[in-house]
C-alpha cells in the first residue's frame, strides 16, 4: 500500500512541476505583494557542497533568508545564475542564499556538474519540489525573500533579472 502512496504522491508532484513548466507571462512577470500573514515555511536542506541550510539557523542568526527554485533545464534560471553569482558574495556574510532545484531528477551530481560548469558562487540543492510547493511558488526561475521575521517579503517570479535587480532585492531584505 505504502508504495502506491509514495507514486501517487510522486505523480502528484510531477504534475504540478509539469504545470509550473509551463507558466509564462500573467502573474510570474511581476512582483507578488505579499502581506505579513504569509509566514515561511520551514525547510533544512543540505546544499552539493555538504552545508546544511534551514531557515530556522538564518533567523537565529539573525540574517533573512533568499530561496531561489531553479531547474537544470530551464533557460531563464540560467539567465540568473551569472547575476546571482556576481552579487551573493557581496552579501554571503549579511543573509543566506540557497538554490532549490524544483526538478525531482536533478540529482546531486546533476546539480555538481552544473554548478561547476556555470561557476556557481551560490549554495544550490539537488530536487526538492515539495519545498517549491511549501512556498506556494508555481515554477522555477522565482526568487523568494524571507524578511529576519520569518516573514515573505517578496515573490519575484518567472523572469530573468539583472544584476542590480539582485542587489536591490538583496538590500531591501536587509533594511
Amino acid at each position: 500500500m505504502k508504495r502506491i502512496t509514495d507514486a501517487a504522491k510522486t505523480l502528484l508532484i510531477l504534475a504540478v512541476f509539469v504545470l509550473a513548466s509551463c507558466t509564462q507571462g500573467g502573474e510570474t512577470d511581476r512582483m507578488q505583494a505579499t502581506s505579513n500573514a504569509d509566514k515561511a515555511p520551514a525547510f533544512e536542506v543540505t546544499t552539493i557542497d555538504g552545508e546544511t541550510i534551514s531557515l530556522e539557523q538564518s533567523l537565529a542568526e539573525g540574517k533573512p533568508v533568499v530561496v531561489y527554485f531553479t531547474a537544470s533545464w530551464c533557460p531563464t534560471c540560467a539567465r540568473n545564475w551569472p547575476a546571482m553569482s556576481e552579487v551573493y558574495p557581496e552579501y554571503e556574510d549579511k543573509l543566506t542564499l540557497v538554490a532549490i532545484s524544483i526538478d525531482p531528477t536533478d540529482t546531486a551530481d546533476v546539480i555538481r556538474k552544473l554548478s561547476e560548469e556555470r561557476g556557481f558562487k551560490f549554495p544550490s540543492t539537488a530536487g526538492k519540489p515539495q519545498i517549491m510547493i511549501d512556498f506556494g511558488v508555481n515554477g522555477q526561475a522565482t526568487t523568494v525573500g524571507v524578511d529576519r521575521d520569518g516573514y515573505i517579503a517578496f515573490k519575484k517570479a518567472g523572469q530573468a533579472l539583472t544584476v542590480d535587480e539582485y542587489r536591490e532585492l538583496f538590500t531591501g531584505l536587509l533594511n
